[in-house]
């Protein structure tokens, strides 16, 4: 098979999932908030569930680890499928119902769980970056198939685009804030606009390379 042709629909593909941002960024509108504070055993009230760290399931514990170590005591989950079941989710809490005491290496720890989310359209305008890339890089694949850019470009302009994959609510933002997630993707438009005028005035790509 033509390697050039790999490359474009590979590209392509890439784009298909940026455009349809809404669907598989769809994680982002879906939030479980934990947040943790630490308290002396005596303030746990009588009807507030004192659970023990080690009888958690391991998805529990994960977000209990990460909420406690967090710099300011606060974890988001972004999708509802990975919320661990063993807590209440709404938006309000109650003892048991989102309001929990946690045993945790020797301390004790007053622990809430929320849901969060919003209107779909304000999500919608989240994405709006990534939708703008993904018909940008979409446009590169189309005219790389039909020969007016390398091959190459749309590999190297789909590469960004699939780090968006790793950096989004589809991996709960692991290195990034969703707020610097929205700049990048801004910055990413910007670079990929300029530099696509940059070739098409230079015609650096005006010929395929094999």
């Amino acid at each position: 098979m033509d390697r050039g042709l790999v490359l474009s629909v590979f590209a392509l593909l890439v784009a298909v999932s940026l455009v349809g941002a809404p669907v598989t960024m769809a994680d982002w509108g879906e939030q479980a908030t934990f947040s943790a504070d630490p308290i002396e055993k005596s303030d746990i009230r009588e009807d507030t569930p004192l659970l023990q760290y080690d009888k958690l399931s391991t998805s529990a514990q994960d977000a209990v680890r990460r909420t406690i170590e967090s710099p300011d005591g606060h974890y988001t989950i972004f999708g509802q499928d990975d919320w661990p079941d063993q807590f209440f989710y709404s938006d309000y809490s109650a003892p048991g119902q989102g309001l929990y005491a946690i045993a945790y290496d020797g301390q004790y720890y007053r622990l809430t769980t929320s849901a969060g989310g919003g209107f779909p359209f304000v999500y919608w305008l989240y994405q709006l970056p990534f939708i703008v890339y993904g018909l940008i890089l979409g446009g590169v694949a189309y005219t790389s198939l039909q020969g007016r850019f390398a091959p190459r470009t749309a590999a190297l302009t789909a590469v960004p685009g699939i780090a968006f994959h790793f950096l989004g609510p589809e991996f709960d933002f692991p290195l990034l804030t969703p707020r610097q997630f929205i700049g990048l993707g801004a910055l990413a438009v910007i670079v990929a606009l300029t530099g696509l005028l940059w070739a098409a005035i230079r015609g650096t790509d005006a010929m395929p390379a094999n």
